[in-house]
């Protein structure tokens, strides 16, 4: 096990602190798409619909409201927790979040794999002759986000050569890559996780895998997360950074993930 640095430390206390956040993504306690017909929400009073721009209710324990929403993502005070109100996939959703969520309370810390410097690696970059527009899936079924994609960087783990398709970060020169590797769906979550590579003023990046982190949607089936993109698909076992958490939140109720 190689010592690991105080940096990744701190990482991970950063990572607790945002999955622990009362109001974070662990707290939501539901994934609501709002037709035109109005439809109750567990966990809270009226009954809900949108018109498509604006989210109204009705007969609620407060009356009936309404919020303008368009493409902006909001967040009300609503029956004495947080609501999230957003635009996903040209429709607008409810989600509820309530610091009392089981899931919330199952949270016990990430998970992660030791510290291990060789998946801390020097890549090079190969840009496009123009930046381009990548179309990335998501975990809602027909979802899909444009992300704009400068190059690829190149590396190498035990000699071997491999290449991942790079994304721009808003207001930075480093670049974020979503990825899969051998030990997606085994021990790490399935359908991806994201790395950020660091720019280095020779033109070349770090690119730290020990600081691979899951989507939200490792946790819940209440978030619309990217995938990795096909190619961004790594024929090694990246055991390194966070692994499949012990638990998921469903609408079932929170179950193990672990077997």
């Amino acid at each position: 096990m190689t010592n690991p640095p105080q940096n990744w430390l701190n990482w991970i206390e950063s990572r607790n602190r945002n999955f622990s956040d009362p109001t974070g993504f662990l707290s939501i306690t539901s994934l609501v798409w709002l037709s035109a017909e109005p439809q109750e929400i567990l966990g809270l009073s009226g009954s809900w619909w949108s018109d498509g721009e604006t989210v109204f209710v009705k007969e609620s324990n407060t009356g009936d409201h309404s919020w303008f929403i368009g493409m902006e993502d909001k967040t009300i005070d609503f029956d004495d927790i947080k609501v999230e109100l957003a635009f996903r996939n040209n429709q607008l959703v409810v989600r509820p979040r309530d610091p009392r969520s089981e899931m919330l309370q199952a949270f016990e810390g990430v998970l992660t794999f030791d510290y291990d410097a060789k998946f801390s690696v020097i890549a090079s970059f190969e840009p496009f002759p123009f930046a381009k527009e990548v179309v990335v899936g998501s975990v809602v079924e027909g979802m899909t986000t444009l992300y704009v994609s400068p190059g690829v960087l190149l590396f190498q783990i035990d000699g071997v050569e491999y290449k991942l398709t790079a994304f721009e970060k808003a207001g930075s020169k480093n670049l974020v890559i979503y990825f899969k590797d051998e030990t997606s769906n085994v021990l790490t979550y399935g359908t991806g996780r994201s790395v950020t590579a660091n720019y280095q003023e020779d033109g070349s990046y770090i690119l730290d895998f020990n600081y691979s982190g899951n989507f939200p949607c490792s946790y819940t089936d209440f978030a619309t997360c990217p995938v990795a993109p096909h190619e961004n698909r790594l024929s090694v076992a990246i055991e390194a950074g966070e692994k499949k958490p012990l638990y998921r939140n469903t609408v079932e109720g929170v179950v193990s993930q672990v077997h």
